[in-house]
């Protein structure tokens, strides 16, 4: 055999051997990614089987939940995860088991497994309406800023007496971080600004003051404040005749607050006051000290609760975590 035979012969075979190794490597690589992607599979099934039939709510399952979005729903084509479902019933859990004065639910008792079962079921009504509101935020193009947030959270600060403090009573009363204060505060303020955007049509807003005016009218007629209350308030403390209770300044919105404190006279009844809830008439009813007692009526623009209600039971739900 000629020398540029053997040379040709054994770069055929060296070809061969890397075209071979390189198969193997293939090979290897496709069975490694099989076996990865078999035993992930098999992992989401397992919580999978622990979360919809065994309904598992231990923080093994929690800490998974937090990677893996299960859904508990989906609300108009958006899901609703599995860990938001958690993280709300172990709050209101705790919120139970830690308020001052209040007796502690044993929640592996009887009683206490069915008054569980209750929360569990608010819980679920609530993370659809939660993403409802989400969902027309979104729509409505709502912001918040973050020194609106910084804002409130440092008011409930001085309210709790420190930030110490404050985190103290998160920690123990709901598990919460000041981080999911902030978030929770957030989306208060934009459910606010919804609420404000909703209900500022410029014709609903003459018909709701005319409303107002003509109920004022009644009152100042002699009509009684707390029957008229009852009767067209659009508040929930129309029931009991508008009262609010006892409240001091900086907890009201601003022009209702400055209607309310004017009032100087035990039964004086204000004019008609326009906030960012709608058209208020104010009825003083007890001073104590730097506090007052008020009663109102509320005439709303379009009635916030109502328009919520009916876009949260016209919304597409298909609920995969059932109780």
């Amino acid at each position: 055999m000629a020398k540029s035979d053997k040379t040709s012969d054994a770069g055929e075979g060296s070809e061969h051997k890397k075209s071979h190794r390189n198969k193997s490597f293939k090979r290897n690589i496709a069975l490694i990614v099989g076996a990865v992607i078999t035993g992930l599979a098999i992992f989401v099934l397992v919580f999978g089987l622990l979360i919809y039939k065994y309904k598992s709510d231990s923080q093994v399952t929690y800490s998974v939940a937090k990677v893996i979005p299960y859904p508990v729903m989906k609300v108009n084509g958006d899901y609703v995860s599995y860990r938001e479902y958690l993280f709300d019933v172990a709050s209101i859990k705790q919120y139970y088991q830690n308020q001052p004065g209040a007796t502690k639910i044993d929640f592996n008792s009887t009683s206490g497994k069915a008054k569980l079962k209750q929360l569990q079921q608010q819980v679920i009504v609530q993370l659809k309406s939660d993403e409802v509101s989400r969902q027309l935020i979104a729509k409505n193009k709502i912001k918040v800023t973050d020194k609106q947030v910084a804002s409130e959270v440092t008011q409930l600060t001085q309210q709790a007496g420190g930030q110490a403090k404050l985190v103290q009573v998160l920690a123990t009363n709901y598990g919460w971080t000041l981080a999911n204060l902030k978030t929770q505060v957030k989306f208060q303020l934009q459910k606010q600004a919804l609420q404000t955007k909703i209900t500022s049509d410029p014709k609903a807003d003459a018909a709701a003051k005319a409303k107002a005016e003509k109920i004022l009218a009644e009152i100042q007629g002699g009509a009684d404040f707390a029957t008229e209350a009852k009767k067209y308030s659009q508040d929930s403390t129309a029931a009991n005749g508008g009262d609010l209770g006892f409240f001091g300044k900086g907890q009201m919105d601003p022009n209702f607050e400055a209607a309310a404190f004017s009032l100087k006279t035990v039964g004086q009844v204000s004019g008609v006051v326009h906030s960012q809830y709608g058209y208020h008439i104010i009825k003083l009813l007890a001073i104590n000290g730097d506090q007052i007692d008020a009663a109102h009526i509320l005439i709303e623009p379009v009635d916030f609760n109502q328009y919520m209600q009916n876009a949260t039971s016209s919304a597409k739900v298909h609920q995969y975590y059932k109780l």
